[in-house]
């Protein structure tokens, strides 16, 4: 069995190219569906993947450091989950056991592959907030919707440079609509947030207004650019506050930020 070894402590002389992580998780994800597994990209990858064209301007945001991408993130359906080792098996990856002891029904670590590290998440993405994915991952054939994707980045209770300059590139490059169409489905995203109040609150009290501030900030985005940014930040904001809110939405909102809203209880790892 090869020895797990975590993505930044590999020399960078021996790291993967970034070229490796772009075709790896496609032909992970394309040889997961033809076994009947459904396998989605994450994150950084799948902005690659939805955007091409724009990876000029990522790149500038300086998002990445040295290892451009540090691992390989998918979304997975738990129903599958059985055959999630031997299929990474065959794909050239082992399985940490202590990842699967820990959190095997959520959450799946694989290693000694092309790529230095394969993080599987099955149904839910579960950290401050709930990202749901169940019915959620047949819209593209690589990635999860971009709607997901400004999900797990709002979700951040305590948000980072990096994960701010996320949203921004993807409020930047995408459309704001009612649909997954290669659009940020501002219709489901006003859904999940109208039964969830903690979420709502993470996301459109803290995150977003931060959003506007940090994108003044970085200097690869042009004064054009963070004007559409704050603009796109605004519709969403409105298409989010349109939506009817649940009675458990209003319950909760009645006892506010002084009680925690968010999930304590997890693992990073």
């Amino acid at each position: 069995m090869a020895q797990f070894i975590l993505p930044k402590d590999i020399p960078l002389e021996q790291y993967p190219k970034p070229e490796v992580f772009l075709t790896e998780g496609k032909r992970i994800a394309e040889a997961a569906q033809q076994q009947g597994i459904v396998m989605r990209v994450m994150g950084p990858l799948a902005l690659h993947y939805y955007f091409p064209e724009q990876i000029e301007l990522y790149a500038k945001l300086e998002r990445l450091g040295d290892r451009y991408f540090t691992d390989i993130d998918f979304a997975s359906y738990g129903k599958t989950r059985k055959k999630m080792i031997d299929f990474m098996k065959t794909m050239g990856y082992e399985c940490d056991l202590q990842t699967i002891m820990v959190s095997g029904k959520t959450r799946h670590i694989y290693y000694a592959g092309p790529v230095p590290m394969i993080d599987v998440f099955f149904d839910k993405l579960d950290y401050c907030h709930e990202v749901k994915y169940e019915g959620r991952l047949e819209a593209d054939p690589w990635s999860v919707s971009l709607a997901d994707i400004m999900l797990q980045k709002l979700q951040i209770v305590e948000i980072n440079d990096k994960d701010l300059k996320d949203i921004e590139f993807l409020l930047t490059v995408a459309e704001i609509g009612e649909d997954d169409e290669s659009k940020i489905n501002a219709a489901y995203i006003a859904k999940r947030f109208s039964d969830d109040w903690g979420f709502w609150y993470t996301a459109t009290q803290l995150n977003l207004p931060k959003v506007k501030t940090h994108c003044e900030q970085v200097p690869a985005l042009t004064p054009e650019m963070q004007e559409r940014i704050k603009a796109q930040v605004d519709k969403l904001q409105a298409r989010v506050e349109a939506e009817p809110k649940t009675k458990g939405w209003n319950k909760r909102a009645k006892k506010g930020a002084s009680k925690i809203w968010y999930n304590e209880g997890f693992s990073d790892w």
